[in-house]
């Protein structure tokens, strides 16, 4: 009975194959093929603390952290430090993190990788390398516990540091 009607229908049976395939290969592009393309490296140096003293005094490390592997798909592994020179910048140095589409950077107030109340920095640079965020003006450090790395398109947090 079943294979005549298969027969019978063989262009609604097709469409039906099409469409179970497609819906499994769709998660697949997105979580596999897209990220894998949207990898970049960028290695900026650390700004110095003023032109005048280049060389003498280096930038003092406030707090820092190491990113984290949340999962298979979502991952980072680097250091992370908020650096007081003339300004206060973040560093990302020597990351790896997940490719992913619409990644953030943001400085947050929890613990367990989630936003929270957060300071957005900006689109991540790249997902490898050494870069910096200028930090604003008038930000309360001491309120900030975490780096995280934010998939705006999936809300999902992609990687995050804990700064001690």
């Amino acid at each position: 009975m079943a294979v005549a009607f298969v027969r019978r229908h063989l262009v609604i049976s097709s469409l039906a194959i099409v469409a179970v395939l497609g819906t499994v290969a769709l998660p697949v592009v997105a979580y596999v093929i897209v990220p894998a393309l949207v990898r970049s490296t960028l290695v900026e140096e650390l700004p110095e603390r003023s032109s005048s003293a280049r060389g003498s005094i280096g930038a003092n490390t406030v707090r820092q952290g190491e990113l984290v592997r949340i999962n298979t798909v979502d991952y980072g592994s680097g250091a992370v430090r908020l650096v007081q020179g003339v300004d206060l910048v973040l560093r990302f140095e020597n990351i790896d993190v997940a490719g992913a589409p619409d990644m953030y950077v943001y400085l947050s107030d929890r613990t367990d990788g989630q936003p929270g109340t957060f300071i957005d920095l900006g689109k991540l640079k790249a997902t490898n390398g050494s870069f910096n965020y200028i930090v604003p003006a008038g930000v309360d450090i001491t309120a900030v516990r975490s780096v995280v790395v934010w998939c705006r398109q999936f809300s999902v947090t992609v990687t995050y540091a804990l700064l001690t």
